[in-house]
């Protein structure tokens, strides 16, 4: 009987001390988890082009990050719980979609990384990030290199003047000066016109020039445009 206690306390012993073997290694790898979503989350913040608020989706990063691994950490020596998982995940209902690619790639690196690091492969999660990290320098750089604005012109004014006939003086005018364009909406009540128009990709240089040319050739008309790609 004394012998079966001892071997049952041997037991007990050794499960215990790979518990906390386990639980100090998945302790680390979160803390790794965490240090790489924040720098994700500076990464984004600093080179993302999105126009929609960025601490309102980076804030979730290192909360994101830890919680993937510490799941995939759980389930992948179960197969239950991996059912499980996948059933937990059918029935969430997210209530607000993400919009932006942009936003949905940062998320999908995060969860990566979370992936990565649960699968206690950290040395892939580290070269995941810095990949990243070296195309969105080219990105960026390519970016700033190119300087182009999607232009959306609008143009207001008297639709007798401006709007009547087959092809409206605002229109020919937009061609002369512009070129070719894509017309997304033209408005014309009572004695008020208006034109709506994208323009495309054109050189930062040449945006102001533009305008100026349209306001001499149509002095009496309201002339607004809006950069698409310009962050808020």
């Amino acid at each position: 009987m004394d012998k079966f206690v001892d071997a049952w306390r041997q037991v007990e012993l050794s499960v215990s001390s790979q518990g906390d073997s386990s639980a100090i290694a998945l302790a680390f790898y979160m803390l790794i988890g965490g240090c790489l979503s924040l720098y994700i989350r500076w990464l984004y913040r600093r080179f993302s082009s999105s126009p929609s608020d960025t601490d309102s989706i980076t804030r979730v990063f290192p909360l994101l990050v830890i919680i993937t691994a510490a799941v995939i950490a759980i389930v992948k020596s179960s197969l239950a719980l991996s059912l499980g998982l996948v059933g937990a995940l059918s029935i969430v209902r997210f209530r607000a979609a993400i919009k932006e690619p942009e936003e949905l790639c940062y998320l999908f690196l995060c969860i990566a990384v979370g992936l990565s690091l649960g699968a206690e492969l950290p040395l892939i999660a580290v070269s995941l990030v810095a990949v990243s990290t070296i195309f969105v320098l080219i990105m960026h750089a390519d970016g700033r290199l190119r300087r182009e604005n999607n232009l959306l012109l609008t143009v207001s004014g008297d639709a007798k003047q401006y709007f009547s006939g087959d092809k409206p003086a605002a229109a020919a005018a937009i061609e002369e000066v512009a070129g070719s364009f894509t017309l997304q909406r033209l408005d014309v009540e009572s004695d008020r016109g208006q034109l709506r128009v994208s323009l495309g990709r054109r050189a930062e240089s040449d945006t102001m020039s533009l305008v100026a040319a349209l306001r001499q050739r149509l002095p009496d008309c309201e002339i607004s445009y809006v950069n698409l790609d310009a962050s808020v």
